[in-house]
């Protein structure tokens, strides 16, 4: 039972990093496309509306692969995690078939925005609005199976008397306070994500150009897209500081043993510090290279040093979730500084200096933090589901209760890394064969 338990969750979360891609970059593509699209209409140029379509290619075949995706994490659920439905189903129904409207949403307006490029019956603002529908069925199906999640975090909406659910209140369940918190928080993380991936993919085209020719007119539209993009980060990171602590506030009140486990905060107490590095040495200490922040964890957690942060100590060790996510924190936490730094400074640079963002180190960098935000994404996951542990649904249904027992997951998970393995390969061969196409199409962006 315990192998097979490894293996599910092994085989979930290698599913889950994969999936998460493809979401970040199907969310935020629209809301791109649709921008650029919009300054293209604002401005009469032609240069930023190709930029537009070029991107809404590969954003349909992202869309494409995200429903595919999204298809095996659903067959994945029932066949594997069928304890989750079983007792919840009839509370987290909702948001499940709210999935399949907004889905349809952005399907219809996705073809018709697709189909009316040089459509002359269709008016630009009309083709736009189109464009903005795909956005709103995308954000709209991005929350109905985020408060899923929120709601396995944070279970609401009902009453259980006598063994049974009673007072079933969905809406209740589908917009809890975590499943608001994690949505606004997750979002502007998944933007922060893909416009730095789009960012560090145009300044790695600059660097392949001679030095002498970046400044020329040739290049002058993808350096407009890259302080565009910047710009985008930009503001997106600022939303993600401002849910970071709206999600440490939460935490604190309401997964208290999560926020202990990140920071390896074993005892109950005031005036408590924020660790940074270190790994717990099962023992109630911690070992390793670290230094604290004093009062800082007690700010997070409620704007007071007097504030009172719960530690692992006021929760069974059985129950306890894995240490081992401190390290994830640890990371998460350094990279976000990184780009705290790297961002403000690449428009201090704009400003002071514009031609050293020519220069080939300045470049290289952009190129060689691209992944961050992706990689931040997949960490901040990794914190939420693993955090969460032992539980599937926090207080109600652990993992071992929720897996499957009438069959051997060892038998044919091996099926959904295959099936995303295929689909990646699939779909970086699809977006590779779309920018071939636009290198050689006359008047292309490329």
């Amino acid at each position: 039972m315990e192998h097979s338990l490894s293996a599910a969750r092994v085989l979930m979360g290698d599913s889950l990093g994969f999936h998460i891609i493809f979401v970040l970059l199907g969310l935020t593509l629209p809301v791109l496309v649709v921008w650029f699209e919009y300054m293209a209409i604002r401005r009469r140029d032609t240069k930023l509306r190709n930029v537009a379509k070029f991107w809404s290619k590969i954003m349909s075949l992202l869309v494409i692969t995200g429903v595919l995706s999204g298809t095996v994490i659903a067959l994945q659920m029932s066949l594997v995690w069928p304890g989750i439905l079983k007792f919840g189903g009839e509370v987290i129904g909702l948001p499940f078939m709210l999935e399949t409207y907004f889905f349809m949403i952005e399907a219809v307006f996705l073809a018709l925005y697709m189909f009316t490029w040089e459509n002359k019956k269709v008016s630009e603002w009309l083709h736009w609005f189109f464009g903005v529908m795909v956005v709103i069925g995308s954000t709209g199906s991005a929350y109905v199976i985020t408060s899923v999640n929120g709601w396995m975090n944070l279970p609401s909406g009902f009453d259980i008397i006598d063994g049974k659910f009673a007072n079933v209140d969905v809406l209740a369940a589908m917009f809890s306070v975590s499943s608001l918190v994690t949505f606004f928080h997750s979002m502007p993380g998944y933007y922060v994500a893909a416009g730095l991936l789009i960012v560090g993919l145009y300044a790695f085209r600059l660097l392949k150009a001679r030095a002498k020719d970046r400044g020329s007119a040739k290049y002058k539209l993808d350096y407009f897209i890259v302080q565009k993009l910047m710009v985008f980060v930009a503001v997106a990171l600022v939303f993600s500081a401002i849910t970071a602590d709206i999600t440490g506030k939460y935490l604190a009140k309401h997964e208290p043993e999560k926020l202990a486990a990140l920071e390896l905060n074993y005892e109950t107490r005031t005036n408590a510090p924020l660790l940074i590095g270190g790994v717990s040495d099962g023992k109630g200490g911690v070992i390793g290279p670290h230094f604290e922040i004093p009062n800082a964890l007690s700010l997070l957690a409620c704007n007071s040093p007097g504030c009172s942060v719960e530690g692992l100590n006021a929760t069974p060790k059985e129950l306890q979730p894995p240490l081992y996510v401190h390290t994830f924190f640890d990371i998460k936490m350094t990279m976000i500084t990184i780009l705290a730094v790297v961002v403000p400074l690449y428009f201090l640079v704009r400003w002071k200096r514009p031609e050293l963002l020519r220069n080939r180190a300045m470049l290289l960098g952009f190129v060689a933090i691209s992944w961050f935000g992706i990689a931040i994404v997949e960490l901040g996951w990794m914190m939420t589901e693993i955090g969460r542990q032992p539980w599937a649904v926090r207080g109600y249904v652990t993992t071992s209760e929720a897996l499957t027992k009438t069959h051997d997951i060892t038998t044919f998970g091996y099926l959904f890394p295959a099936a995303y393995i295929v689909l990646f390969v699939v779909t970086y061969l699809g977006i590779r064969q779309i920018v071939k196409h636009e290198k050689t199409v006359k008047g292309g962006v490329l």
